[in-house]
């Protein structure tokens, strides 16, 4: 089982909030509940068996070695990268309450958005 860990979240300019946050801050201890939001959080990039997932707060949904791949290299959140439609798979997953406990339970499909409607 291979894990990398991302921290995945929105563009950040100079004159962004989470810029001006630690530059005033530097040095000091912050606490992560500062620097996660609904945008900015921390997931895991897993490959595991020749099966690829990703997984946020503890639910994984199931992805493709393309996206996989492409969250990997640019875990930024904006209109058609991997990071916002696995944002997306995972808020699905968390709205119809599977994807939790893997390996021990399935991962959520990789159809997860299409699921429920």
């Amino acid at each position: 089982m291979k894990i990398t860990q991302l921290r995945i979240g929105l563009h950040q300019f100079n004159d962004s909030k989470w810029k001006k946050l630690l530059d005033v801050f530097r040095e000091r201890y912050i606490p992560m509940v500062f620097l996660r939001d609904e945008n900015n959080y921390f997931a895991e990039a897993i490959e595991y068996d020749g099966k690829y997932f990703y997984r946020v707060d503890g639910v994984t949904v199931e992805v493709g070695q393309y996206e996989y791949e492409r969250v990997i290299n640019n875990p930024r959140l904006y209109y058609f990268s991997s990071a916002l439609k696995l944002h997306h798979r995972i808020g699905r997953a968390k709205e119809l309450g599977i994807g939790y406990h893997w390996p021990s339970k399935d991962a959520a499909p990789i159809s997860i958005l299409e699921l429920g409607k």
